[in-house]
């Protein structure tokens, strides 16, 4: 149900490539080659993101299964540290610069631009307001943990039954200790995510600043491709970012709820020391911790709808800039 009503709403949203391919077909002849020249490479610089990305991301999940001494923090690291490869990829290709007839006159663009101007507002606001409450979940969840046996944060306990005797048929001294639980979401976890995430905002900002910023072709008859293509390439920066979070955010989310679930269910006593007791759950944190599994799976059925966003605005950009045709006797760039 949650994925029929994400495609619902994607299908919603403006196709970058049938918005690409009308400015295209409303080029003159004498501007094909640039907009070749500029998609392609483009295009180029997006899918090899996209690559190292994914790429990135499932080199650090191996890891959480072979570093058995990091205890599992490469997982919490991957989604992140995919978003970071991709973003630094996409920053460090060279700037493509418009291929353009120095003959023709040049019109200069002096409309303000920043890193929001080639999205809606929600695009920015929701991801970064996702890894604030992100931040602030990693604090909290940090302050309620404890240590294990090698003295890492990586744990939470509470105060549980542990026993309880019989005498007469009945059930007497009922005894109650610290129990424990985990892995769970504490400072071990915590600060290389929080330092992640703050490290993966900057990276988003400063790749969406790149965008804005890139030089504008010098023929106005160009301007409607290139604002249509950087709303594309920011389409692209923010749905791949966002699924990287949303896979953190599940991830995170699903453990902890793990953990709550089995610290809040006590055994019940019983004068049968032959039975194995039954449990019973203690509210609200059971009811609690059911929600947060359940939010944390729609979560990263969000992520991967958004990674499958990030995929088809780099198929868009591959479909409109190979489909397009230089004139006779030229070669593509």
């Amino acid at each position: 149900m949650i994925i029929t009503a994400l495609g619902m709403i994607l299908r919603r949203l403006p196709n970058s490539r049938t918005n690409l391919q009308r400015h295209v077909d409303q080029l003159s002849s004498g501007e094909r080659d640039a907009a070749v020249a500029y998609l392609r490479r483009e295009w180029q610089a997006l899918l090899v993101a996209l690559l190292a990305g994914m790429a990135a991301s499932v080199t650090a999940f191996s890891l959480g299964g072979s570093l058995t001494s990091l205890h599992g923090l490469p997982y919490a690291l991957a989604g992140g540290i995919g978003a970071l490869v991709a973003l630094l990829v996409l920053n460090l290709w060279p700037r493509v610069q418009w291929l353009e007839d120095e003959r023709r006159p040049r019109v200069a663009d002096l409309e303000p631009r920043n890193s929001m101007s080639f999205g809606r507002q929600w695009v920015f606001v929701l991801p970064l307001v996702s890894a604030v409450l992100l931040i602030l979940g990693l604090i909290l969840t940090g302050s309620y943990s404890a240590t294990d046996e090698n003295g890492l944060h990586r744990i939470y306990a509470y105060r549980g039954l542990s026993g309880w005797g019989v005498e007469d048929g009945q059930v007497v001294d009922v005894q109650y200790n610290m129990n424990a639980t985990g892995p769970f979401p504490g400072w071990f976890y915590g600060v290389p995510v929080v330092v992640c995430t703050v490290l993966f905002i900057v990276a988003v900002y400063w790749t969406l600043r790149r965008i804005a910023l890139a030089p504008r072709p010098m023929s106005p008859e160009l301007f409607t491709l290139d604002d249509a293509f950087r709303t594309l390439q920011t389409r692209f920066v923010m749905a791949f970012s966002s699924a990287a979070l949303g896979f953190q955010i599940a991830g995170l989310g699903f453990v902890t709820g793990i953990a709550l679930l089995n610290a809040n269910r006590d055994p019940v006593p019983t004068a049968d020391l032959s039975a194995v007791p039954g449990t019973v759950a203690v509210e609200p944190g059971h009811t609690l911790a059911i929600v947060l599994m359940a939010v944390s799976v729609a979560i990263a059925m969000t992520g991967l709808v958004l990674l499958f966003r990030a995929m088809a605005a780099v198929s868009d950009a591959a479909a409109v800039s190979h489909g397009i045709r230089p004139p006779v006797g030229q070669v593509p760039i």
